[in-house]
């Protein structure tokens, strides 16, 4: 029997997060110029012209490059939803449950891992350079990959209990 307290809390946060996935969904496109580079696109077409499509188009990937973490972070959110979704069903302790943790988990180790190296390194040679321009790491990013870390371990140590409470069951 699941804890009424916590479904309804569990559905709440369901809620928060499909509006965070929207407002996310919709500031990114606004951070990467979906539609001005749509509009130089059909400019480009429209007059033949492509030369003029380069700089919009560079200025987008660059721009895209940038949100990458943010990115990777929304595919966490994702996770989040659905596991506040099957919580607010009542289910608890289940392979769904244990493999949202994990993703939840990788999703900030592997956002804040592009955020400190990845995200420089496509920058740069974005920006012509062509070489490495080092790590960028801030501490909030440091805290997202070890909380991201304990998250991801977590959820596989619970897909772990699980599966041992299973072997148990089928002992007695």
């Amino acid at each position: 029997m699941s804890d009424p307290k916590l479904i309804s809390q569990a559905k709440v946060l369901e809620a928060v997060t499909i509006i965070a996935l929207v407002l996310l969904a919709l500031n990114l496109l606004r951070l990467v110029g979906v539609v001005a580079v749509g509009f130089a696109a059909a400019d480009a077409i429209g007059s033949g012209d492509l030369t003029a499509f380069w700089p919009e188009l560079n200025r987008f990937l660059g721009a895209l490059v940038g949100v990458l973490p943010t990115l990777i972070y929304l595919g966490g959110v994702w996770a989040a939803q659905g596991l506040f979704s099957r919580v607010a069903r009542g289910e608890l302790f289940s392979a769904a449950n244990s493999k949202s943790l994990a993703d939840i988990g990788g999703a900030l180790l592997w956002g804040a891992t592009a955020a400190m190296v990845i995200v420089p390194w496509l920058q740069s040679w974005i920006d012509g350079e062509y070489g490495y321009a080092g790590v960028r790491i801030e501490q909030e990013t440091l805290v997202l990959a070890v909380i991201g870390g304990a998250v991801l371990m977590f959820g596989r140590m619970t897909s772990q209990a699980r599966r041992l409470q299973s072997e148990l069951d089928e002992i007695i």
